[in-house]
């Protein structure tokens, strides 16, 4: 079952009146899916709706359910910039990469899944990585009958490309981006990617416990480590309070809002859509 969480649109362009120039940004992931407008007139955010998935179906259902629940997605559109946030994705050193040995190694890593479509996205060139990542073939065939054309990335590529931008040259430092079930954990030392995960949790205690348990596998010092936090965290203020004593800092990963996120910040937290915004602009 799929039903619409959220929806913002612009004031000044509602959906009915969004040309072809206007480019689309979808991001699919296990629980939730977010449909985004960029304006093709101004280039700023200007509709974003969310959709929870709240009991699993077969993915053809759910999406046809999004598309009929959706103001914007059937619209044209120049563009269609597609992201994936399944945890199923493998960082590979640029040197180690073989597109003819990745499908065994994810279903070495995350089990048989033999009928899968299996993506790729280079990083930029001075990290010298390479993602690869696995998704349900029924999500790329609605895709492929859906959309003339399109482009596909994972969020990793986004938080890893900012995590490594935002920690300075000798600091450790944690960043996570959380959804209502799940939360990316990425760590840069150093300047250096260390380690990126998904981890499911309930409470701030599940958090904890994956945080320090990665940082202790890394041998990672808690206390020499900034932590920064974004995305739609309910638990903030008790997670917050747990973290403070055990890191060096810890604070909001926030960003000015832009176009349809001014809206949005006016009911929701400056954290709350950080990877979105930094994945549009």
């Amino acid at each position: 079952m799929v039903h619409k969480k959220l929806s913002f649109y612009s004031k000044t362009y509602p959906p009915v009146s969004y040309t072809g120039q206007d480019e689309l940004f979808l991001q699919i992931g296990p629980h939730q899916i977010h449909v985004l407008v960029r304006s093709g007139l101004q280039n700023i955010p200007e509709a974003w709706e969310q959709f929870d998935i709240d009991v699993e179906e077969d993915w053809t259902d759910i999406l046809k359910s999004v598309l009929q629940q959706s103001e914007l997605l059937r619209r044209n559109f120049s563009e269609r910039h597609i992201a994936f946030s399944f945890p199923e994705v493998l960082v590979i050193p640029e040197s180690k990469f073989s597109s003819s040995t990745t499908k065994d190694l994810c279903n070495l890593m995350f089990g048989e899944q033999h009928q899968a479509w299996i993506g790729y996205k280079k990083l930029p060139r001075h990290l010298q990585m390479m993602l690869a990542f696995r998704v349900h073939p029924n999500i790329i065939q609605w895709i492929i009958e859906r959309f003339p054309s399109y482009d596909t990335t994972h969020i990793y590529a986004e938080i890893i490309q900012k995590g490594i931008q935002a920690a300075l040259p000798n600091e450790n430092r944690v960043s996570l981006y959380f959804s209502e079930k799940n939360f990316v954990m990425l760590l840069v030392s150093g300047g250096q990617l260390q380690f990126i995960q998904t981890f499911d949790y309930v409470t701030e205690d599940d958090i904890m416990y994956e945080m320090l348990n990665a940082l202790h596998q890394l041998h990672t010092i808690p206390a020499q480590t900034a932590v920064a936090i974004s995305g739609s965290l309910t638990l903030g203020s008790a997670l917050i309070e747990k973290m403070q004593p055990l890191f060096a800092q810890v604070g909001w990963n926030v960003i000015s809002p832009v176009g349809i996120f001014e809206q949005v910040y006016e009911q929701y937290p400056a954290y709350y859509c950080t990877l979105l915004q930094q994945w549009m602009e």
